[in-house]
């Protein structure tokens, strides 16, 4: 009797074992190709399974598909492209094929000083506003995703910088470090906002002289999640007319500032692409004490957060939604370390003119897009496979902003912070390769002021 039940119970377990390991593919090769400079350590390190791990069969596109894009996430690549195939003993082989960028890049640069296109044009667009130099930049250090940088500028601002990032110095992949320090000067600068608008001094003689360095470490847990722990030094000088105009440029009339800073920042990056998303979600946090020092003159925190989702709508429309917050806290805060809003893409669409100063903010952008083009162009004369492989995505777009800055009382008569504003217009996004994102948007402001606004960068 019991050989029976033994032999009825080993008949079942076996079915059931059959039964789950045909739900199952084991990963039998896994290749690279194309990648001439890149080290494959640095590409196995952005998968989620190795030689010899099972996939579930109804998960394979969907899991190759994640790596994919991870593997671009790395803006190593122009295109990475992912294939597999089922073996004769059932195993999956699965290929990863890539087009490496031009990581060695020494160029010559030309850049505008001031915050954008639009607040270049309203002040003169003039070549004495623009900013040029020589550029060095490798991407791919030693094939292990390195980056080696140094800036040569000159002309509105002279300005050195270096900067080194080690992704990965452990076995495991998961710490690095990253070194930089900047020396800078300027002829003409930002004194204060005025009316909302950033107020220059021009002058023959430097009016700031600023030295900064930092070193920072890096930890990247499993795949999506980011700690940094950053501690930098800053040192500035200015010129005796910039505290007289505005004696809380440093706060009390002072000249010099010097301080050190640490900072701690998380961030959560599940995104199909870094450089210009349509899926995912990203989640950033920071903690940023200034004044470690008992020397220091300054002593306050920030407390950063942003939350940014992406939803493909179907039928190529894709909504992007981020709200963005900053709290300060500690005293009276110098005009030089406050920064609300009119930088980068932390601004309202409509107030490029505009800075909006102040200790804390809110903003919420929103972005319904459509994806009219996305295609990889040839240019069969280039015989350089970097530059003869162009991709362009055209992306007509509709918009709408919201924002609140918290600014204490000043005597520089600035009226939009302590208030809501809004922003909302129809424009398009164009992206090509080498990270570049060129914007062009016709916002209306409150309901009552249209512009055109153009801009070079990341969405978020």
């Amino acid at each position: 009797m019991r050989s029976i039940c033994r032999m009825v119970c080993f008949l079942f377990l076996s079915g059931i074992s059959k039964d789950i390991s045909a739900q199952f593919m084991q990963v039998d090769s896994i290749q690279f190709i194309g990648n001439e400079k890149t080290k494959k350590s640095i590409l196995h390190r952005e998968l989620d399974f190795v030689i010899g791990d099972s996939i579930a069969v109804t998960d394979v596109d969907k899991r190759i598909e994640y790596n994919r894009r991870k593997l671009m996430n790395t803006n190593l690549f122009i295109w990475v492209k992912s294939d597999y195939h089922q073996l004769p003993n059932g195993h999956l082989s699965i290929k990863f094929e890539f087009l490496e960028q031009w990581y060695i890049l020494a160029y010559p640069v030309f850049q505008l000083a001031d915050r954008n296109l639009n607040d270049w044009w309203s002040r003169g667009h003039t070549m004495e506003r623009t900013i040029y130099g020589l550029h060095f930049i490798h991407t791919n250090f030693r094939g292990r995703n390195e980056k080696l940088i140094f800036r040569a500028e000159t002309g509105f601002t002279n300005r050195l910088d270096f900067s080194y990032t080690n992704p990965y110095i452990d076995k495991k992949k998961t710490l690095g470090f990253s070194l930089n320090t900047t020396y800078a000067t300027n002829k003409s600068m930002p004194y204060a906002t005025i009316h909302d608008t950033l107020s220059y001094l021009t002058s023959d003689k430097n009016l700031r002289e600023r030295w900064s360095g930092s070193i920072a470490l890096k930890r990247r847990i499993w795949y999506y999640d980011f700690q940094t722990l950053e501690l930098k030094y800053t040192h500035t000088i200015v010129s005796d007319t910039i505290a007289k105009l505005n004696p809380n440029y440093f706060s009390s009339g002072k000249t010099e500032q010097n301080f050190a800073q640490i900072a701690y920042t998380y961030s959560y990056d599940f995104r199909d692409f870094s450089t210009y998303p349509l899926r995912g979600k990203k989640i950033d946090l920071g903690i940023y004490k200034y004044g470690l020092l008992p020397s220091d003159q300054v002593n306050f925190m920030e407390l950063t957060g942003s939350v940014a989702y992406f939803f493909d709508l179907g039928s190529r429309f894709f909504l992007t939604s981020q709200g963005k917050a900053k709290v300060s806290i500690g005293g009276q805060i110098p005009y030089a370390n406050q920064r609300g809003l009119g930088y980068g893409s932390e601004l309202v669409r409509g107030y490029e003119l505009n800075v909006i100063d102040g200790t804390s903010y809110f903003l919420n952008r929103n972005t319904i897009k459509f994806q009219l083009v996305n295609k990889i162009f040839k240019i069969p004369f280039l015989a350089i496979k970097q530059f003869n492989q162009v991709p362009i995505a055209i992306y007509p777009t509709a918009f709408v902003d919201l924002a609140y800055v918290q600014q204490a009382p000043n005597e520089f008569k600035n009226s939009l912070a302590n208030r809501w504003i809004s922003g909302a217009g129809l424009g398009f996004d164009v992206v090509t390769y080498y990270n570049l994102v060129c914007k062009i948007g016709f916002p209306v402001t409150n309901g009552t002021k249209l512009g055109m606004v153009i801009g070079v960068g990341r969405e978020f």
